[in-house]
């Protein structure tokens, strides 16, 4: 195999230019991977670089104690190594992770590594899943594949005379979802918030985000926000409050974006999905599910490293 540099570059030292094209033309590559939403999520983010851009991976990490750790920052789904992806290139990558990030804690986005081609040690690995729909088919196709409950809560949320709302601001989906979903999302900081409401009026307003609301009788009860690209429709977030839950209204909110991006060469990515509830409502549209790795390495000096199992 033809010698390759791959470098450890800090963020100052990054060219975004050339981040972003790689980006935008690798074959798996993922919004959430662009500099503007690395820049506006992550802490921090440094990157491997091999040559010139030719394959890239983010480095989003944070520092605890004087110790540095790779972590999965909220809204940012997934990381990876994004170009034209070999499998011996995979560990390399991993392997040139510098030795100052002592724990790592991150998601790698699908069909990128093996585990069982992984030779760099101590490393564990956790399979999740996501689900995945193809768009490029007509909107009567998809629909017809719902399964029934979908079929059902549409048909309540039609009955109930719900109204659908589209490209309201970003924070008003965010604002929707902070007062209904705090106690769950505990993990969630209002800094977080504020750096997604920050990216995503950038993205809005460069035709990179979608937004729903569902309002009965002039109230809004469910709302959506999903993120889209060359590739992909990316469902970021969004839910119901109890009286949106009661006639499916967020049904209603995701037919409505699968519906207004049917027919075209992207696919759906549900995301989330390795959460139960969460799994068992998207598989209500009949997406494929795939599986990734939740890759974790714990090189913490003692005692810390027993705390971080």
């Amino acid at each position: 195999m033809e010698k390759q540099n791959i470098f450890y570059l800090r963020n100052s030292e990054i060219d975004k230019a050339k981040w972003d094209k790689c980006i935008q033309e690798s074959p798996n590559g993922i919004i959430y991977s662009r500099s503007f939403f690395l820049d506006a999520m992550s802490r921090h983010w440094d990157a491997l670089v091999m040559n010139d851009y030719e394959m890239v991976m983010p480095l989003t990490w944070n520092k605890k104690y004087g110790i540095h750790y790779l972590y999965q920052p909220p809204f940012i789904r997934f990381s990876g190594i994004f170009g034209n992806i070999k499998d011996e290139l995979v560990d390399l990558f991993l392997q040139a992770i510098p030795k100052h990030f002592k724990y790592w804690d991150i998601d790698i986005k699908e069909n990128i590594l093996d585990p069982q081609k992984i030779i760099l040690k101590d490393i564990q690995f956790k399979k999740r899943r996501n689900f995945l729909l193809d768009l490029n088919r007509k909107y009567s196709e998809i629909n017809k594949e719902y399964k029934r409950l979908a079929t059902r809560m549409l048909k309540k949320s039609i009955e109930n005379n719900i109204e659908i709302i589209t490209n309201c601001e970003p924070a008003e989906v965010i604002n929707f979802y902070k007062k209904n979903y705090k106690l769950k999302q505990q993990n969630i900081s209002s800094e977080d918030y504020e750096r997604l409401a920050d990216t995503t009026s950038f993205a809005f307003k460069n035709g990179n985000a979608v937004t729903y609301l569902a309002k009965k009788a002039g109230k809004v009860i469910a709302a959506y926000m999903i993120l889209k690209d060359e590739k992909f429709i990316y469902s970021l977030i969004g839910g119901s409050n109890e009286a949106g839950k009661e006639c499916g209204a967020f049904y209603l909110l995701t037919d409505a974006a699968i519906k207004d991006h049917a027919e075209n060469s992207r696919t759906f990515r549900f995301e989330g999905s390795d959460i139960k509830g969460i799994a068992s409502f998207n598989s209500q549209f009949n997406p494929v599910p795939i599986d990734y790795y939740h890759l974790k390495l714990n090189q913490l000096p003692w005692p810390a490293k027993l705390l971080k199992r």
